[in-house]
């Protein structure tokens, strides 16, 4: 007769199937095969691996009997009761293998947990974050949920944030995972051109307040004025020193539209969207003479041959000095050869105004400004400082050397 400590012969194996998750000493089992085995002895239940097995040894240890069912342990396996244990009848050792399962708080770097453990409470457990629950953490899976091998368990503590948004500053504790997530939560929508500063995917920081700025755009339009160029163009049609305005000048428009962006209600920059020309500049064309003045006509001669005295031909009135008076038309006879009668005129050439004064003749005579730019009666108040009293005619030679010519006043 074989010893109670042999191996026993197996009698029979149920293939009834249901999963079961083993917690500490209490384990649901579908029974996927019974082992039983003659003769006398105490009947050892095993469960491991969702399975049942039964042996029956008349003496020994809950080792003994995990060896005779040839079930393995893992260095990390958990056995309940311990395996130094004696059997008795109806004993029942439960099997816990261990399992790896990371636990990710915060977003951070996961821990990484290898133990016997079959529920998300027990891996907190043995993490040594079981305080997370009652600080009001969210935790996914749910606490009581079954782990398997490989697992992730992800936990989220509230965080106390300040959100600023529309004017206003907001300290919040919140459970969202991240910045869209708490505006979504506090009703704050954004429109297609908002800022969010995070980003709106970054995760919630208490250190780090969450900013929303406003964005919109304004349509606008205003006009541009586009100036004319003078062009100058030399013709022998005209004297040296001589010009004529063929062609007045003048401006055109440009229509620009753009949209300006307002961050907050300040504006913060303009685009321009489209540029349109409604008027062109019209060119201003001003003739410069480059003909020579005529050769000076011959004095007459007295009856004996011998030359008058020169002196103008009409000498225009003259106040008790001999200096032309203001209202005397020569000064319209001069501005009319000099300037085509414009008292305003700005040749381009240094001369200004109606009887072409040089700059520095206006200032040696006590002009302010620019002569072109002073009335005519100024004008002609400054040119009758550069006449000498006693000899009028020589000084409009000196000064008005072809124009004088001309109007005879040589």
């Amino acid at each position: 007769m074989p010893s109670s400590a042999a191996m026993p012969m197996p009698v029979g194996r149920s293939r009834l199937l249901r999963r079961a998750v083993p917690v500490f000493g209490t384990l649901a089992v579908a029974v996927i095969g019974l082992i039983a085995f003659s003769g006398s002895g105490a009947a050892v239940e095993i469960l491991v691996d969702d399975e049942r097995h039964e042996v029956r040894l008349s003496d020994g240890t809950v080792a003994d009997a995990l060896v005779v069912a040839d079930v393995e342990l893992g260095p990390e396996d958990l056995v309940t009761p311990g395996p130094d244990t004696v059997v008795e009848e109806e004993l029942q050792v439960v099997v816990t293998r261990a399992i790896t399962v990371d636990i990710v708080v915060d977003d951070r770097a996961p821990i990484t947990l290898t133990a016997p453990v079959a529920s998300v409470g027990g891996a907190m457990s043995v993490a040594d974050l079981r305080h997370l629950r009652a600080s009001g953490a969210v935790i996914s899976p749910t606490w009581r949920s079954p782990l398997s091998d490989g697992d992730i368990v992800t936990v989220r503590r509230p965080a106390e944030v300040v959100l600023e948004a529309d004017g206003e500053s907001r300290t919040l504790v919140s459970l969202a995972a991240a910045v869209d997530d708490l505006l979504r939560l506090h009703d704050v929508e954004l429109g297609p051109d908002d800022l969010v500063s995070p980003p709106p995917t970054a995760g919630l920081e208490a250190d780090r307040p969450i900013v929303v700025q406003r964005v919109r755009f304004e349509a606008g339009s205003e006009e541009v004025v586009l100036a004319h160029d003078e062009i100058r163009r030399e013709t022998d049609e005209l004297q040296r020193g001589r010009t004529r305005v063929a062609q007045e000048g003048a401006d055109g428009v440009r229509l620009d539209r753009y949209r300006t962006r307002f961050v907050d209600g300040d504006p913060t920059g303009r685009e321009i969207l489209s540029r349109e020309v409604v008027s062109e500049p019209v060119e201003r064309i001003v003739l410069v003479g480059t003909a020579p003045p005529p050769p000076p006509s011959t004095p007459p001669t007295t009856a004996g041959g011998s030359t008058s005295p020169s002196a103008p031909t009409s000498a225009p009135d003259t106040t008790s000095s001999g200096v032309p008076a203001p209202d005397d038309p020569v000064w319209d006879r001069l501005a009319e050869c000099e300037s085509n009668g414009n008292w305003q005129m700005n040749s381009g050439n240094g001369f200004y105004g109606g009887l072409q004064f040089m700059l520095e003749t206006w200032r040696d005579v006590g002009g302010q400004g620019m002569p072109h730019e002073a009335s005519r009666e100024e004008q002609i108040r400054r040119a009758r400082l550069l006449l000498e009293p006693d000899a009028w005619w020589a000084t409009f030679s000196h000064q008005f050397p072809a124009c004088s010519r001309l109007l005879g006043l040589r």
